[in-house]
């Protein structure tokens, strides 16, 4: 974990033309945490290991973990450490996953699909665990955003079972939905999810996609995807530029 730290004090600057040093390292640590590169309840380095990392002083470091224990998304136990915190909401949907693409096509929006990212890896910890994967198991991670008239209207970004659903790495996304490729790859339906909805603070890189300030309040959706027989297929979260509420969804068709 330390390594993967270290790694990132490249991005840092000077401070001087930029944000301050405490808020730059908070918006490192914060994405380690939304990459699920730190799952829940992971122990974070230590106040003098980021001293150490990022070559800044103490008081830095703090300020950097006090935006993070405000977020909520950083738990300080005395005498333990610090740790990512655990999720505080979480429900099954039922039999009802949220596709957007459906959903935008149903209120009759002229909406556009942009691939920021698409490539064959293996998952975080904790996603492997939730698609049920084993150690070294390959998913698809891709990261889309969806814009209309140009605007962003949300950011997803997913990791998919590709032993369950082969042929999805070959697909095009930028006209076919994942939902219907998944089950088109697949040759079973989607059939339910779990969700969780979240608070979080934009950070830099969503709210580069976004559109939106690095300390905007925004709403995420996490969805844990099934399809038919229970086979986990595909976990995904979804950004919402902030202001943007979940009305009017559509529930994929059965």
């Amino acid at each position: 974990m330390a390594k993967q730290v270290k790694d990132l004090t490249s991005l840092l600057t000077s401070g001087t033309k930029t944000n301050p040093l405490h808020l730059q390292i908070a918006d490192l640590l914060r994405e380690r945490i939304y990459s699920k590169a730190w799952p829940p309840a992971t122990k974070i380095p230590s106040e003098h290991e980021l001293v150490a990392m990022f070559s800044v002083s103490r008081g830095t470091v703090r300020k950097a973990l006090k935006a993070l224990v405000d977020e909520g998304l950083l738990v300080q136990v005395h005498g333990k450490g610090t740790f990512v915190a655990k999720p505080s909401v979480s429900h099954a949907s039922g039999d009802r996953p949220l596709s957007f693409a459906e959903s935008l096509r149903q209120q009759g929006m002229n909406f556009k699909t942009h691939v920021i990212e698409k490539r064959v890896t293996v998952p975080p910890i904790e996603v492997a665990h939730g698609l049920r994967l084993a150690p070294g198991d390959p998913s698809l991670f891709v990261r889309r955003l969806r814009t209309v008239d140009s605007a962003p209207v949300l950011c997803q970004e997913s990791w998919s079972n590709l032993i369950a659903c082969p042929g999805l790495a070959d697909v095009d996304f930028t006209k076919t939905s994942m939902f219907d490729a998944v089950q088109q790859c697949s040759g079973r339906r989607i059939s339910c999810s779990h969700m969780r909805y979240t608070a979080r603070v934009a950070g830099k890189e969503h709210s580069a996609l976004l559109d939106c300030d690095e300390t905007a309040a925004v709403l995420v959706l996490e969805q844990k995807i099934c399809l038919e027989g229970g086979t986990f297929i595909e976990w995904s979260t979804t950004w919402f530029p902030p202001g943007h509420v979940l009305t009017g969804i559509v529930a994929q068709p059965h």
